[in-house]
């Protein structure tokens, strides 16, 4: 799904579920450092495809996947905020017709959701084709979260991040391309009762 994926090529560094995994996972016991730049694949790191709760949606995601982040050019905003890796797994969910969304756990040592957001924001502002970025503050349920609504081309987004207590160097992510306000408070309850 084309749209799917656009979401994070405004993010910090290219993201989860992007692109085709190759047939073996890269060997994510090996240190982070600048020379790996990126990995991603199926089962990259299981315990944190395990953290995202693809079961409380409806239907198949069409590829779940994780990986992480490891060179300043990835990881952008967040190397200066101390971040050296970059986590993260999730799924994506086709629903046609170019829209969807896309399910996330990012985790790093230091990771807060304001870095994350922050993350986001300025890899929107550098976007060839992103504009209107609006950001604000929002509720998850009864946790505190980050909403950026833009227009990246022709095609609504909007990115939710999340922070649950508890959980200190993780945020949740939900990631959608042209989906209805609606749709989007519907699927974050979903996110916010499987969480609990």
């Amino acid at each position: 799904m084309r749209r799917a994926t656009l979401l994070l090529a405004i993010a910090l560094a290219g993201g989860v579920a992007a692109g085709c995994a190759p047939s073996a996972p890269p060997d994510g016991s090996l240190p982070c450092d600048p020379s790996i730049d990126s990995q991603r694949a199926a089962g990259f790191d299981t315990a944190l495809e395990a953290t995202v709760p693809l079961a409380a949606f409806d239907g198949s995601p069409i590829t779940v996947d994780s990986g992480r982040e490891c060179s300043e050019k990835r990881l952008g905003p967040l190397w200066g905020a101390g971040v050296r890796e970059l986590r993260s797994a999730g799924g994506i969910f086709d629903l046609g017709s170019e829209t969807g969304y896309s399910v996330v756990t990012y985790r790093a040592s230091e990771l807060t959701l304001d870095a994350l957001a922050y993350a986001f924001q300025r890899g929107a502002l550098t976007g060839r084709k992103t504009q209107d970025i609006q950001i604000e503050k929002v509720s998850v349920g009864a946790w505190t979260g980050s909403r950026m609504t833009l227009l990246n081309g022709d095609h609504r987004q909007v990115i939710v991040l999340f922070q649950v207590p508890g959980e200190a160097g993780q945020v949740r992510g939900l990631l959608t391309s042209d989906l209805s306000n609606v749709a989007i408070t519907e699927l974050l309850a979903r996110y916010e009762l499987a969480l609990k």
